[in-house]
Formats: C-alpha cells, structure tokens, sequence
C-alpha cells in the first residue's frame, strides 16, 4: 500500500488547531502575533505584516529598533490572516527542532496575544507599555534589556516573578501562548479571563536574585543545547525532572560561591550537572577542585588536573572509574 507524504500531518498542525479554538472561543478569532527579526525576520517581504506591523519602540543608543520586536495584528477569520497564523504556527515550533538550535537561529516568532481590547488598538499600547516599562533595565549602573520577547528566555522567567510582576510584564495584554523547549504549548496569563491581578501601567523591577537568574539563561541554554545534543532522548529525560531549571540554577549559584565566572566555565559546570545530577558539586572528590577554583584556576582546568581525565569525563572520576 502506498503513502502520500504530502497529505500526512505536520506535527505542528494540532497546536495551530489547538490555538485556533482558543482564539476563537476567548478572543473574538483575533490575536496579535510576535516576532522577533533579530536573526532575520520570516515575515519581511509579506505584504499584509509590511502594512501592519507596529515595533516596539526600544529608545536607546546602542540598540537598532529595526531589530525591535513588533506585533501585527490578526483576524483569524480572514483567510489571508489565517495563512500568516499558520505560517507562524509552524516557524514557531520547527525553531525547536535540533538541527534549527545547532544552527543558532533563534526564536523568530515570541508568541501569539490576548487581549480585552481589539487587536489593532491593542497592539500599539502593549508596544509603548513593553518599549517604557519592560525591556530596558539600569542595574549596578549598566543597561540591560531583558529579553522576554524570546520564548526561552520567557520559558523560565514567568515561573519567577511575583503575580505582580507578571501583571506589570503583561501590561494591557491579557495572555501570551508560544512554544516551549518541548515544542508544547505554554501559556502566560490567560486567554479565557482577565488576569486577576491588576497592576495597571508601571515599571517592571527585577530583583538581585533574579537578575543572577537572568544573566545565566544564555549558560543554562548553551548548557541544555550541549547536552540534548549528546543523550539521546534528551529531551525526555528532561522533563521527567520536576523543576530541573530551578535545580541548575541554584547549583550556578553554588558555582559563584566556587569563584566560577567565566562563561565557558560556568557551561561545563551546568553539563556536568545535567549529566549528573545538580548536587554533584557536594560530592567530597570535588574539594580539590574547589580549592583551585577559589584560587583563581580555570574550573575545566582544575577538573582535570585534580582527576587526571579530560573534564567532560567527570562523571567517571567521581564515580571511582
């Protein structure tokens, strides 16, 4: 018996199924889609986004707005809309795929939005609101721009800020839905009622142990990119873990503690935590190495001055092997 391949399924076609019936049932068949051009933009030579985007005026020196984030608004009952959902839909969770994060081109599209508002008034105040109160952040007198806009960065930021900190991020917007490393659907707010918490228009404030957070995403990421890479069915394993980014986290947070700044450094060490466990650090064969570290040396050198074996072989050391 024969197959036609080009009639099988996508694997993203339940979630464009999925997405459609929300926005139909709870925001009028209507959405605002987000995107992100940074590392080239899906959507540039499209007719119908060219005439409705609206950009995220990001004012500062250092920063291109071209590069922005923007919205465009979106009538799910118009089949030339519908298309651009579509094509979202599926740009969105093929960013997922292996191949599409070994070739480092990011998340192109940050989600789909609800509001309580029609969308075309909608999308220029959530952009003024996210441009004013959100992205841009002085700490320790450096500017920093959080990039919520990016689904991984958003993956692990919602989980932890304050419900008034999720109002503020949100602002006029209801709910935000997009992709998560698991290529499943995750959801910030809601789509179906208003949040409960009200903060109206205003700052967005981080604390100190969040930034610490926040500044490690790109090592965590890096860290899980790696190691998804080398462990079959990665992926999997992972999310059998409860709350394994939290565990990462608070184990790079031990790292400082160690003298582990480098970037590269700090990689290993959340690898070594991925392919052993987060409490690895505690383990009494890893004091000889604290004690370089703390000096000044390298944590992948120390590792393997104190095991004689090359750092990636760790786990063995430790084991007794």
């Amino acid at each position: 018996m024969s197959i036609d391949l080009q009639h099988e399924a996508e694997p993203w076609q339940p979630h464009l199924q999925t997405l459609h019936r929300q926005f139909y049932e709870h925001a009028n068949d209507s959405c605002l889609l987000w995107v992100n051009p940074a590392q080239g933009d899906p959507f540039a030579d499209d007719p119908l986004v060219d005439e409705r985007r609206v950009r995220v005026p990001i004012q500062h020196a250092n920063f291109d707005v071209v590069f922005a984030p923007y919205l465009v608004p979106l009538d799910l009952g118009r089949s030339g809309d519908a298309d651009v959902f579509k094509r979202s839909v599926a740009i969105g969770w093929s960013a997922w795929e292996l191949d599409s994060l070994q070739a480092f081109n990011g998340q192109a599209i940050g989600g789909w939005i609800a509001g309580d508002q029609p969308v075309p008034a909608l999308a220029p105040l959530l952009a003024q609101h996210w441009a004013v109160n959100c992205h841009l952040h002085y700490v320790k007198g450096l500017t920093k721009l959080l990039r919520f806009h990016d689904p991984s960065v958003r993956e692990w930021l919602w989980r932890t800020l304050t419900p008034q900190q999720q109002a503020r991020l949100l602002g006029p917007a209801r709910g935000i839905v997009a992709f998560n490393r698991q290529q499943a659907l995750m959801m910030h707010g809601v789509i179906a009622a208003a949040p409960e918490v009200h903060e109206g228009p205003g700052k967005l404030q981080l604390t100190p142990a969040q930034w610490e957070q926040v500044d490690d995403y790109a090592v965590v990421h890096a860290a899980w990119l790696r190691w998804r890479n080398n462990v079959q069915d990665a992926s999997h394993r992972l999310s059998s873990r409860e709350a394994w980014e939290q565990a990462l986290f608070h184990a790079l947070h031990a790292a400082s503690v160690y003298g582990i700044t480098d970037r590269q450094d700090r990689e290993l060490f959340a690898v070594h935590a991925l392919q052993m466990d987060t409490d690895f650090h505690e383990h009494a064969r890893m004091l000889a190495v604290w004690e370089k570290t703390r000096t000044g040396d390298y944590y992948g050198a120390a590792c393997e001055e104190v095991s004689g074996q090359p750092a990636y072989t760790l786990q063995d050391y430790l084991h007794g092997n």
